[in-house]
């Protein structure tokens, strides 16, 4: 049985330029046919600005910066030097300064790591209280001149493979009604985090502090494909991330897991995933409700070496399956 999301409840800006949130089955519907965007209060920003400011940072991140020009997006990973994750990065370029976006929740520790490695570079960076949105669908793309116009940094980027773009702002009394403007134009809508929580799940996408953290391996996280080059020069933790790719295997890894339609509570993170033998694979990291298959869809980090597409696993007694994505 779907949650009830009968009631649609406020967008948390300023209430002159509030917009009702979709329910649930809306939000994703939007995300698939035009656009939903998501204040997102869990990421921050940090304005790194200088001459050398792209080849510095282009020694920190796993993506090539090199190739991304200004007015544009890509989506990297911070890691240490022993190649485990330190956060994930979307970064946006601007003709005299990079943005970066990053999990509020270890922005000071990423901090730290990048002032110990700027030494001779002409580079500088600080914490600015932006406002940042992240958009998904086919017509987000058509936001980003609305949110420019209005003094807001923005660009196109794809993390769900249905479109996408993200909108960072720092006067965000003046960009947001820009922002629910234009969605009105091209029928998009204003989402919450349980929309994206929904999904990101439909569509494979790991989030950081959820599925994957400072424990974790690029691979691990089944994130090797989005946010690492393997085409560009030396950066922070290189070594031990390639010698992972080269090598091909992992001991744990990130699987989709679609459950069955049995179960009217979710499946908490830290739940044991068994096989059909009943021994124990793993855990969920997440779950959430999804409206395009009415049941649960999951994360879960399980023993790399059985997964394959429709394995047949118990979610402590739920029956599930191991999918390659969900929707």
């Amino acid at each position: 049985m779907m949650p009830s999301m009968s009631n649609p409840i406020a967008v948390s800006v300023p209430a002159a330029i509030a917009a009702p949130v979709a329910t649930l089955a809306s939000q994703l519907e939007h995300a698939r046919k035009d656009a939903l965007f998501v204040r997102a209060r869990d990421l921050e920003v940090l304005v790194v600005r200088g001459s050398d400011r792209i080849s510095w940072l282009n020694g920190l991140l796993t993506c090539n910066l090199a190739t991304v020009a200004a007015g544009h997006a890509a989506y990297g990973l911070s890691v240490q030097q022993k190649g485990r994750i330190v956060c994930d990065v979307t970064v946006l370029v601007e003709d005299e300064r990079v943005l970066l976006v990053v999990p509020a929740s270890v922005r000071e520790q990423l901090s730290l790591t990048f002032d110990h490695y700027l030494v001779m570079e002409d580079a500088e960076f600080k914490h600015v209280p932006f406002a940042v949105w992240h958009g998904h669908g086919p017509r987000a793309r058509d936001v980003v001149s609305a949110a420019r116009a209005a003094s807001g940094s923005a660009a196109e980027i794809d993390w769900t493979g249905l479109g996408g773009a993200i909108v960072v702002a720092e006067d965000e009394a003046k960009v947001a009604p820009a922002l629910v403007r234009a969605l009105d134009e091209v029928g998009g809508a204003i989402g919450d985090d349980g929309g994206w929580e929904a999904l990101r799940l439909e569509q494979a996408v790991p989030r950081f502090g959820k599925d994957f953290d400072g424990t974790t391996y690029p691979q691990e996280a089944i994130l090797e494909r989005r946010a690492v080059s393997f085409d560009k020069g030396c950066y922070l933790g290189q070594e031990v991330v390639c010698m992972l790719e080269l090598r091909g295997r992992v001991k744990r890894k990130l699987a989709p897991l679609v459950l069955a339609k049995d179960g009217d509570a979710a499946p908490e993170k830290g739940s044991a995933v068994f096989d059909a033998a009943g021994n124990k694979l793993g855990e969920i990291t997440s779950s959430a409700w999804s409206p395009a298959l009415d049941t649960h869809v999951a994360f879960a980090m399980l023993k790399a070496s059985v997964l394959q597409p429709d394995l047949p696993v118990k979610v402590e007694n739920r029956a599930a399956r191991v999918v390659e994505r969900p929707v």
